[in-house]
């Protein structure tokens, strides 16, 4: 199952994705996802207090939003 296809279920649910989640999605480490929240680049929510007890919870579309920003070139794989 591609990630499009993860995140498309995961919207369809209604379902927000925890740190964990959009790690395993993005093949990225948790620790990094954290610094992407940090830095504004990855909008989430805190459902948990605020430093080292926060807990983020992520919306599918954002994190799809964020992977559309870093492709480098147009997604159009039907003119070749």
């Amino acid at each position: 199952m591609t990630i499009t296809t993860q995140l498309r279920q995961a919207k369809g649910e209604c379902t927000l994705l925890t740190v964990k989640d959009a790690a395993e999605l993005t093949g990225l480490t948790e620790w990094w996802v954290r610094q992407l929240i940090a830095k504004g680049e990855i909008r989430a929510m805190n459902v948990g207090s605020y430093g080292k007890s926060a807990r983020w919870r992520i919306d599918p579309e954002d994190l799809s939003a964020w992977l559309v920003s870093r492709e480098n070139r147009p997604r159009d794989l039907m003119a070749a």
